[in-house]
């Protein structure tokens, strides 16, 4: 016997319905909501919807011969989203499921992405880049739910690019347009690219780019827009697949269609051996079959106290249905680098030699690794004077990107995730940045990955932190730790690293911060 979900989606511009047969798309109906002028007004948006998605629905069963009463489960998309516009889908669900006495299911609206790039690609462990307009989230398979390994600071990628075109006069949607203005621009400006970690951020590109128009032409400011942001999106998925020794990855969400990030993401894949899958085109706009198809799979209890929660997120709740798939992080596995070992002057050393050139504009790598390379050498040195452990810098080339270190003898922090002594070691990190914090340093990549254990504590690679950080700097460090400990299934060790780390001046003030990045990243 055949079963058959209604998908109904509303998180922001875009109603939609859709039905899947069975764990097959069987059809999908969609209307878009176009302001006259500016961004979305939600409540606008809102009454766009509560007139198209009835309609909607009806062509969409009279195109494929069916009626309600033919339908096993309705599912909606809950969050994240605009307020009015989710709660318009929402009560169209909860009428439908009480008139027709049928299944209600609660649908996380990136979990509907997912499940569209999960099905086509067929990939069993993808890392996933989820790229819309207020989210973008580096996401993999964890523990019976999907896992957040990185994601925004600020802004999402899609709320960057249309804030651009604004900028510049373009109405909404201005993504699509300024890609096509980007086709015709050349000019690198020097803009400020910040990547931390497996994060990333927009809102000092955005400001910088804001106030280079009229000074520049339009063509640039959107070619150097969408340079840095997606050259960044590129660095953090080359580094969650190396960091975790994955082998596929795949992408959704609206701003995957673009074709030049699929460029370079294409080029990076290449440069690895990475296997990747790009989505047709129309399951990438937010629709209602990928909701369908998540409700399909979901295993959730049917509830009449459905509500939609506008930051709801994707690794929110468990469901059987995901999987599980126990992330295993590599040893002297470099994200954007290709680490080997070797011997200078007839001593054991680490050649860390920094790529990109591959698929980044030549000029914009050029500047990213020779910025790092300075950037690391200083902050290696100044960690040593306050008394922290680091590897000795005995030489390097900028002209090969390329750097000799000092071979660290220990174990990566991240191999010892089952190590008895794991919480002890995180401790004594704790206390480790809490020093290097007292001195006025950030790390700026700071996780499990980045720390060996030997006859000390090490530090390596803090090629993205700050001599001079402020505030933001040293929540982001502790925000990223945190996250590491996340993804590696050792939250929980997160209290073990605070105990270390209350040594720290600026304890209470960094942890407010931290408090307020995780409020700030979540949908925007």
């Amino acid at each position: 016997m055949s079963k058959s979900v209604i998908g109904i989606e509303s998180t922001a511009h875009t109603a939609s319905v859709g039905l899947v047969v069975d764990g097959t798309i069987a059809g999908v109906k969609s209307d878009s909501y176009r302001p006259p002028m500016g961004g979305i007004n939600p409540r606008d948006a809102a009454e766009h919807h509560r007139t198209m998605l009835p309609q909607l629905l009806g062509d969409l069963l009279e195109e494929q011969g069916i009626v309600m009463d033919d339908i096993d489960k309705i599912a909606v998309s809950i969050g994240p989203g605009l307020g009015p516009a989710l709660k318009t889908g929402v009560e169209l669900a909860r009428y439908l499921s009480i008139r027709y006495s049928k299944i209600l299911v609660p649908v996380n609206h990136g979990v509907g992405h997912l499940e569209i790039s999960r099905k086509f690609s067929g990939f069993e462990n993808p890392l996933f880049l989820y790229i819309s307009g207020g989210n973008t989230q580096l996401i993999t398979i964890g523990d019976y739910r999907y896992s957040v390994l990185g994601e925004t600071l600020d802004i999402g990628v899609g709320n960057f690019l249309d804030k651009v075109a604004r900028s510049l006069g373009i109405p909404f949607p201005g993504a699509p347009v300024l890609e096509k203005l980007a086709r015709n621009g050349k000019k690198v400006l020097d803009c400020p690219y910040t990547v931390r970690g497996m994060d990333v951020s927009y809102s000092g590109l955005y400001t910088y780019l804001k106030n280079r128009i009229g000074t520049e032409r339009a063509e640039d400011i959107a070619f150097n827009a969408q340079e840095y942001s997606f050259t960044a999106l590129a660095e953090i998925v080359e580094r969650g697949m190396a960091h975790f020794g994955l082998t596929e990855f795949s992408i959704t969400g609206g701003v995957a269609r673009n074709r030049r990030l699929r460029e370079i993401l294409t080029g990076m894949a290449r440069m690895r051996g990475y296997r990747f899958y790009f989505p047709r085109n129309e399951y990438l706009s937010d629709n209602g079959a990928m909701i369908a198809l998540a409700g399909y799979m979901s295993d959730l209890k049917a509830s009449e106290r459905v509500r939609f929660k506008q930051t709801d997120r994707v690794d929110s709740r468990k469901s059987s249905w995901i999987g599980r798939r126990k992330l295993q992080t590599r040893a002297m596995v470099g994200g954007e680098s290709v680490i080997e070992n070797s011997k200078f002057e007839g001593m054991e050393c680490v050649i860390k030699r920094r790529r990109g050139g591959e698929y980044r504009n030549q000029k914009i790598n050029a500047n990213i690794n020779n910025s790092r390379i300075k950037r690391e050498t200083r902050i290696l040195h100044s960690l040593k004077s306050v008394g922290i452990k680091t590897p000795n810098v005995l030489y390097s080339d900028l002209n090969d990107s390329s750097m000799i270190l000092s071979k660290v003898d220990g174990t990566v922090l991240s191999q010892l995730v089952t190590n008895t002594e794991f919480d002890a070691y995180i401790e004594k990190v704790g206390k480790k940045v809490a020093l290097m914090h007292d001195n006025g340093i950030s790390h700026g990549d700071l996780n499990a990955g980045n720390v060996i254990v030997g006859e000390d504590i090490f530090l390596i690679d803090p090629s993205m932190g700050e001599m001079d950080a402020e505030l933001e700097d040293l929540g982001v460090d502790v925000h990223l730790m945190k996250e590491s400990l996340d993804a590696l299934g050792r939250g929980a060790s997160f209290g073990r690293f605070l105990k270390g780390y209350e040594m720290c001046a600026r304890y209470d003030e960094v942890l407010n911060k931290v408090g307020e990045i995780e409020r700030r990243r979540r949908y925007i």
